[in-house]
This record gives structure tokens, sequence and C-alpha cells, in this order.
């Protein structure tokens, strides 16, 4: 399932309020063509439903839609039908900033989500002036990185008159809300500027640059692919074997932020691309007490699936896993995470048992981050307003 805005497919799902269109797409392998249709929800800075706002306070035409284009995949393997469409749109418009969740249901069962992804869209009422640097706490410094920012605004644009109980600022690292800090108190209040210096807990271990499964090709074995095979179902990709980067130095490579795109070398990408199941094996020496591995990044949704968790192999001393993927270009990292947390993403879980990147990823203050910083203000309407919005790109400050 992809959410991203129009044209620019590797990128998180933030957009303006003004002019800023998203596109949702995804496959259903279900036999026979349901009818599926597309609802939104406006929530809060930390993701509840707000709760003083109807779907007509915050769109604008109709609070349901239908999908733009239905097609049936072509000379593939695996046979699904394809889902795609863009919002806002002609049938309806936002009217409002802020966190939304959309929704895919089936018209008859429309109780039960079949999907849910996260959206942010954002107003520029304030700027938000923001750099990535090393980590200033010594013990540290080699290993996170921290987000400087201040968010400036003026009596004359929009005022901030509660900026330490209105005012909350998150901060992501590469678009991933289960590891998002919030919560950070300004450290000062200085005019018409707002100064938050993070440090500490409030800091982002800066992990290692990605790892890729290029899957374009079935006919030519690309850098990193071991075996290509055809098999009744599926095709099978067999990758090389991944080792573990806990100790060693960093070595930069370009990557796409722990995003994926869906790409063949053969036919159109939509509806030409097949499933094949890949095969994944990560080499260790003795299992991981007390921790399970999962495959992570845009390729797991940014979650811990249980589906993605590798299983240990005792006769070739490996963790190996499975995945069934569209064909595309993937990044993605080895998390380890405490066993008993399987199967748990609540927000609960995820800040009591975070993913770890430094077991067998190491995290080096050097590597390649792109960093979102989002800025709310409880607006007297009653809802929290993205008032501000700032990307930044460790060593590429604004």
């Amino acid at each position: 399932m992809q959410l991203h805005p129009i044209g620019v497919d590797i990128a998180p799902a933030f957009a303006p309020l003004n002019g800023g269109r998203l596109e949702l797409a995804f496959d259903d392998f279900s036999p026979n063509q349901r009818q599926l249709e597309i609802r939104w929800k406006h929530c809060t800075f930390d993701w509840f439903d707000s709760p003083d706002l109807d779907p007509a306070d915050y769109i604008s035409g109709f609070t349901t839609g239908s999908f733009e284009t239905i097609d049936a995949s072509f000379n593939t393997k695996a046979a699904y039908t394809h889902y795609r469409s863009s919002f806002p749109n002609d049938l309806m418009q936002f009217t409002l900033s802020g966190n939304y969740i959309v929704e895919v249901y089936d018209v008859d069962q429309p109780e039960i989500p079949l999907i849910q992804r996260r959206f942010t869209l954002y107003e520029t009422e304030v700027s938000v002036e923001a750099r990535a640097l090393e980590s200033t706490m010594i013990r540290d410094k080699r290993t996170h990185q921290e987000i400087d920012f201040t968010v400036k605004h003026g009596e004359s644009s929009y005022p901030l008159y509660d900026a330490y109980d209105a005012l909350q600022c998150v901060i992501l690292q590469n678009g991933r809300w289960e590891s998002a800090i919030g919560g950070i108190e300004p450290q000062f209040v200085r005019g018409s500027e707002v100064v938050f210096n993070p440090t500490d807990h409030q800091s982002f271990p800066g992990g290692n640059s990605w790892r890729f499964a290029d899957l374009k090709s079935l006919q030519f074995a690309a850098l990193g692919i071991e075996e290509i095979t055809e098999g009744g179902a599926f095709w099978h990709v067999y990758l090389e074997e991944d080792e573990p980067r806990t100790f060693d130095f960093h070595q930069a490579r370009r990557d796409i932020d722990g995003q994926f795109t869906i790409a063949n070398d053969r036919q159109e990408n939509t509806t030409g691309s097949d499933y094949v199941q890949v095969h994944f094996r990560l080499n260790a020496f003795e299992p991981l007490p007390g921790k399970d591995i999962y495959i992570f990044g845009g390729i797991s949704a940014w979650d811990f699936k249980p589906t993605h968790r590798l299983i240990w192999n005792e006769t070739n001393r490996q963790y190996e896993a499975t995945l069934l993927l569209k064909q595309g270009y993937y990044n993605y990292l080895y998390l380890t995470r405490d066993a008993s947390a399987l199967g748990k993403s609540d927000p609960k879980s995820l800040e009591k048992y975070p993913g770890d990147v430094e077991d067998l990823e190491g995290s080096h203050s050097r590597a390649d981050n792109v960093y979102q910083v989002i800025a709310y203000y409880w607006d007297i309407s009653g809802y929290d307003r993205v008032i501000g919005f700032q990307p930044i790109r460790f060593g590429v400050n604004p």
C-alpha cells in the first residue's frame, strides 16, 4: 500500500492544506472485485479522534469517496486488482489542517476498515527554522542526532499567546510515527520566537545507511541478489546473506530514506509488476536472547509486523524470513524488539518496547536521515491545527 504526495512516491505523507494532493494506491487479491470506498478522520496531535469535529467540519463536499482507477493486473503470475485514487479532488476538499487517517472499507461491511494510514496536512502560519546536528551529550555524540528548532510568529499573522500549553511540537525521523518525539518543552520564549533545544532522551539514534533489495527484474540478478527461480504460483528471489553491522565503521551510501518504489523492467509498473517471494537471510553466531528481529521500513509500513519477524534456523545458524513483495526497489533495516512485545504496536507498547537499530545495524551520528518538525496549536475552533512544518536533512541546514 502506498500513500504519498502526487508524483513523489518515495516521500512520506505530508502535504500543504492549500494546493497539496496525496495519492493512495494498493492491490487487492480478492478473486472478485469488491466495492471499496474511502473515508477520512481528523485526529489530535497524538492521534486520537478529534472530539469536537464531525466530518462536515473538516471536509467540504462528499465525506466519502470512490476510487478513480480500478485495473486488473496484466501478464503476471499473481492476479490482483489495482486501486488508485487521489485527494483532495473536485468532489471533496479539506478545510482544516491537522493529522488525518484515511480508511478503506468494503461498503458491505463499513464498520470494518481494511486499510488505515496516517497523513498530515499543514499550514505555514508560523515559520519553523531547524537544524540537525550530532548529539550534544558526550555519551551519544558518535551515535545520536538531535534537532534544534525555533518557531517564529508575529502578532499580525498568528500570535502564539500560550506557547507552553497550546503549542505542541513533534519531531519525526524519516517520517516514522512509531518513534516520533513529542512533549518537547520550550527552552525559552524570546519575543516572537519560541526556542526548542531537545537533547538526551529526546534525540534520535542515527542508525545506518539503509540496506536495499532491487526486485525490478526477474530475468537478471541485480546487485545483492543471489538467485531468481520460477515457482508455480510466484517467482522466488533469494537475496545474498546479510551480515550484522553492529561494530562496523559507517559507510555512507545513497538510499531512499527507508521508502520503496514500485517498478519493473518489462511492463507498466502498477499493473504489470508481479508479486514475488523474497527470501531474507541474516547471519548470526547465536540467536539473540529475549529479542525478536524484524525487517523494518516502508517495506513493513513502519510497523513491527509479525509477518516481518525473522525466524532462527539452527541448522544454518542464521535468521530467515520470506516476504511477498511487489516488484520494485526497497530499503530496509533489521531492528530488534523485546520478544514480549510480539504483535503489540499500540502507542503504550511502542513506548515501553521501542525498536532498537543499534543491536544489528549499529548507530552513527553521521548517518543520512531526513527529519520533519511539526508545530501544532490548539485552535479556538477546537482542534489541533498544524501551523508550521519543516523538513530538515542531517548536514543540510536552511
